[in-house]
């Protein structure tokens, strides 16, 4: 056996105990044959196999970098249950040397971030379904080198015929390979044309079976004494258990723990904003007379160069009283949310008890209300768990519904047990048992067919509904016989029973919903409007729902759709849940892309594309311009040149869209240079137009006027004090106007200091309308990706807003009557939305808004009294303080700008 380099004294292993130490001694011979350049292993377990690779490594003192890729959540299998492989590796490091080519990736991340053609060794072991091993190995063969060496785990466990047996032998007659039959199986497939030369004799010798069979004995053999050195370690034979039990322990230390730190970090939050609120009068009172210093400095008549004044006006600025911090503490929102919302579900449990007559009342209404169908797909869910599902369906409140059920030929027993005992129990239960696994798209077809409701719910096998959940759905369709789509809010549950992650949904938004499947559950359609879209479609699995829904809102008008402001459902978030879970494989991103895209292209044009984004089930859709229509800017202003010059030339100077003009609009500028500037930047640009126009300061009449001079089919209003950072902004703007149903088109306004100024309007907020996320970071993710995405909102700021001319005239423009400063582009898109358009936000418009540089704050009596009168104009003739804005949610605050629940209910 020496001439296969085979060790004569295997290395110890140190405290670490599984029956792959068996495969082990192979695994980590033939580290030290092939001296690979780099290790992948795709599943890690509890990380045993990746720790004999590890120790190879370490002990040959080789360069191998090795990688433990962690590939779904949602299996046994798969992933890491803890972190043991790090710790083991970490005693490496102290008994041998330091181990600095340890890495953890995600699936999606490997493969991107990993180059073809470089992994020498490859351990397929995450899932063990005939699919999953398919594809996970075939998405890694262009990362395989010329010498690569593939190892396949338990190849002979499963007597299923979609095991990873079945795959094994697929792929095993394809390729010099070797299969060891002692403890599940280990497959070991030499890919590569140039086998290492350690390897040679071994693949030259695998169709001689003595010889086989000699190899198979003597790492059998190898890994029986490890194993038998790893027992003599141990002090009694009941250890393992023992250690289960301490694990169990250490478990739920732990959780009392993280409880413990919450608690303690909630106590130190409230501690910390008393201290804050104690101290803010001084602060206040600090700030406002610095305010008014640096402003009195900046106004005077001293003999400073404009470079100090302009500083000390931005200083000023900086320490406004009236500039709002609200996000100082970034861990406030969530502190704030979690304990708000535990206060609500508290108040809907109380409200539920006070509303017991009505919720009597209303099921005796609806007595003869239609027959709603709730479909569930089933597979090998926690039987406990699929059963808590059925009774949420079995107690609810509204009685005319049925539970069709389609097992997916699960291999758990009790699966089948439970559900036969329940439909055997109660009528209304309805199961079929598939003798294939067909995967979630034919299983909730199954149960579609046996469907004989009017309207369909779909639900997941171990997800809850609320007991009134179907009777608020029944109402809604009682008194609006033209819906077609009911969806609630949601939230989550841990496997502690604690509800957490609310999701308050907007009403039906469509630019929204072509970023992300936001109205996912609950979702109830009309059966028929199922059928005729052609139910769940094949090849779209993990994104099928999202695929449904968009082929189903093609046949349906807008006001068919109905959301229902009150969490209904609840997903499950236990260890492997799709609600826990932060990864997602491909082929589920590409399933909701290729939906999404189908979809545009079937409802818009057909050259429009669909991408995957950083987040997962996250897209962004090209719209891409029609033409290239001239763009009129319109710019007011009054002196001010270090800004203005700052917006129009940025504009200028970055601006990838170049059909456009510029048109300053002087309201009564007097300063030298401020003239002389106009007068030169006309000349040295041709599309710049400079309008005189002394009229007392009116925001709104100046725009009018300039709108009535200008030439171009689209109007882009721009505050003086804005600055271009992307070229690709007014391309993305006008690309979105141009859209026919499309009315006003905002972008995202960021601070110099680079939070966020804006990202849409909702209407109420704090009386009129306020930001949304104001204050927040300029990357950040938003509530539930809000910030990141497009979407519809009720009004956008003129600050920097684009419109079709036609749409601006329709609605008679701005209001100069009674709108002269303050609120007159919240009427415009009030306006705009009335006469049926979406006024859309995007992010992919990024400025900074150097936000009231020229005209200043509300903070003169005259403009105080303005201001309220311009307040009181919106409140009467919109009723803002009542106004139920469709991108927001009730179950929001409107004193807050960072979506919020609201503290009482």
């Amino acid at each position: 056996m020496t001439f296969l380099q085979i060790p004569e004294s295997q290395p110890e292993v140190i405290d670490i105990e599984t029956a792959w130490l068996r495969h082990g001694p192979f695994g980590m011979w033939i580290v030290r044959a092939c001296e690979p350049r780099k290790i992948v292993e795709l599943g890690t377990h509890n990380g045993y196999s990746y720790f004999s690779f590890c120790q190879a490594v370490v002990e040959g003192n080789l360069s191998t970098e090795c990688i433990a890729v962690d590939t779904w959540e949602g299996d046994e299998h798969a992933g890491y249950y803890d972190d043991s492989v790090f710790r083991n590796v970490t005693q490496l490091n102290q008994k041998y040397r330091s181990f600095s080519t340890l890495k953890r990736m995600s699936f999606d991340e490997a493969l991107s971030d990993i180059e073809d053609g470089s992994v020498d060794l490859l351990h397929v072991d995450g899932r063990h379904f005939y699919d999953d091993v398919k594809e996970d190995f075939e998405s890694w063969i262009p990362k395989l080198s010329d010498r690569a060496i593939v190892l396949f785990h338990d190849t002979e466990v499963y007597e299923r015929n979609f095991g990873v047996h079945k795959y094994w032998q697929e792929i095993s007659e394809t390729r010099p390979s070797l299969s060891f039959l002692h403890q599940h199986g280990l497959g070991v497939l030499f890919w590569g044309e140039n086998i290492p030369s350690g390897l040679i004799p071994l693949v030259s010798n695998l169709k001689n079976p003595d010889f086989t069979d000699i190899i198979r004995n003597y790492f059998s053999t190898r890994g029986d004494g490890v194993a038998t050195k790893i027992e003599a370690r141990k002090s009694a034979a009941n250890l393992k258990s023992l250690q289960d039990h301490l694990q169990a322990v250490s478990d739920e230390l732990s959780a009392k723990s993280r409880q413990y730190e919450q608690s303690e970090a909630n106590v130190a939050f409230l501690q910390k904003t008393l201290r804050k609120e104690r101290r803010t009068p001084f602060r206040q009172l600090k700030r406002k007379y610095a305010h008014k210093i640096l402003r009195s400095l900046a106004e005077s008549s001293l003999p400073v160069s404009q470079r100090t004044r302009t500083k000390w006006k931005k200083s000023a600025e900086k320490r406004n009283p009236k500039r709002n911090d609200l996000l100082a503490n970034k861990q406030s929102p969530a502190l704030i949310l979690q304990h708000s919302y535990q206060d609500l579900l508290e108040s809907w449990r109380q409200q539920r008890l006070n509303d017991a007559t009505v919720i009597s009342g209303l099921q005796k209404a609806l007595a003869d209300g239609p027959l709603i169908s709730v479909v569930v797909p089933v597979y090998n869910p926690d039987p406990n768990l699929m059963l808590e599902m059925i009774e949420s369906v079995r107690s609810q409140s509204y009685k005319n519904w049925e539970l069709c059920i389609a097992d997916d030929c699960s291999s758990d027993p009790e699966v089948r047990r439970v559900l036969s005992e329940v439909s055997q129990t109660d009528s209304r239960v309805k199961v079929c048992f598939r003798e294939t696994n067909g995967h979630i798209s034919i299983a909730t077809n199954n149960a579609i067919d046996m469907a004989q409701g009017a309207w369909i719910a779909f639900a997941d096998h171990d997800d809850l509904l609320d007991p009134d959940a179907l009777l608020l759905v029944a109402k809604a369709i009682s008194e609006d016989e033209n819906l077609k789509i009911v969806y609630t809010d949601e939230d989550k549950i841990d496997e502690n029973g604690v509800r957490f992650s609310p999701h308050f949904k907007p009403d039906f938004n469509r630019d929204l919903l072509y970023s992300l499947n936001y109205i996912s559950h609950l979702g109830v359609y009309d059966a028929q409007l199922v059928k005729t879209a052609g139910a769940l479609r094949e090849g779209f699995e993990g994104a099928q729902d999202y695929d449904l829904l968009l082929r189903c809102i093609e046949r349906i008008d807008s006001n068919q759709i109905h959301h229902i402001p009150k969490v209904l459902y609840t997903w499950r978030a236990t260890l492997g849940s799709t609600a826990a879970s932060r990864t997602a494989k491909p082929y589920a991103i590409e399933a909701g892309r290729l939906a999404l895209e189908e979809h545009l292209n079937r409802m818009h044009a057909s050259d429009l594309s669909a991408e995957a984004t950083e987040t997962p089930f996250i897209y962004k859709s090209s719209w891409p311009l029609i033409g290239s229509p001239l763009v009129s800017i319109i710019i007011p202003t009054r002196d001010h040149l270090p800004v203005l010059r700052v917006a129009v030339e940025t504009i200028i100077e970055k601006t990838q869209y170049d059909n456009f003009e510029i048109i300053i609009v002087d309201n009564g500028s007097t300063e030298k240079t401020t003239l002389e500037w106009f007068k030169g930047i006309q000349t040295r640009d041709r599309r710049v137009r400079v309008i005189r126009d002394d009229r007392p300061f009116n925001y709104s009449a100046l725009n009018n006027a300039a709108v009535a001079q200008c030439r171009g089919d689209i109007i882009a209003l721009v505050n003086n004090d804005i600055e271009v950072l992307d070229g690709s902004w007014l391309t993305e703007m006008v690309s979105l106007a141009q859209r026919p149903d499309t009315g006003c088109v905002g972008a995202k306004l960021l601070y110099p200091d680079g939070r966020i100024q804006h990202a849409g309007v909702v209407i109420g907020m704090g009386g009129v309308a306020g930001h949304t996320h104001h204050l927040f970071p300029r990357d950040h993710y938003g509530y539930f990706g809000r910030l990141i995405v497009r979407q519809d909102y009720t009004a956008v700021t003129a600050a920097c807003l684009v419109v079709r001319r036609d749409v601006f005239k329709e609605v008679g423009g701005l209001n100069e009557t009674d709108l002269a400063v303050a609120f007159n582009d919240v009427d415009l898109c009030l306006k705009v939305h009335t006469a049926g358009y979406r006024n859309v936000w995007t992010p992919f418009a990024t400025l900074i808004h150097h936000e009231s540089i020229s005209r200043g704050y509300e903070d003169t009596p005259e403009k105080k009294v303005r201001f309220a009168k311009e307040a009181e104009y919106m409140k009467n003739t919109w009723g803002t303080q009542s106004f139920a804005d469709p991108s927001y949610n009730p179950n929001l605050t409107l004193d807050r700008a960072d979506f919020s629940t609201k503290l009482i209910i």
